[in-house]
């Protein structure tokens, strides 16, 4: 995790907004999480200048696993550090539903963490 010394970035646990994802989507929203953890880079100017925090994303998942738009619902307060969140969920290609489950368009909030250790 992260991308290099005494650095860590991470996806926290999925929410989901309005309860818009119920429990059967939990095994989907953990792969994408997954992904987005690999996508994601702790930007080389932000671990400089000590950044970390917090960004809250919101992203909107179409019925074919295409994300259809992402946004920050809540700053790290750094701007290096939103978008490079923003960057690591665009960079995403689709993810189609697996076999048995539902698909439908999905709203869903994940804090990407960013941490200097």
């Amino acid at each position: 995790m992260g991308d290099g010394a005494g650095t860590n970035v991470a996806v926290a646990p999925s929410g989901t907004r309005g309860g818009e994802a119920g429990a059967e989507y939990g095994a989907y929203l953990s792969r994408m999480r997954g992904r987005i953890q690999e996508a994601l880079r702790y930007p080389p100017a932000a671990r400089r200048r000590g950044l970390k925090g917090t960004v809250l994303v919101e992203i909107l998942i179409r019925p074919d696993g295409a994300i259809t738009g992402v946004s920050v619902t809540s700053s790290s307060s750094h701007r290096l550090l939103d978008d490079a969140a923003l960057e690591a969920v665009r960079s995403l290609p689709p993810q189609p539903f697996p076999a048995g489950l539902l698909p439908r368009p999905l709203s869903v909030q994940l804090p990407v963490v960013f941490d200097l250790q």
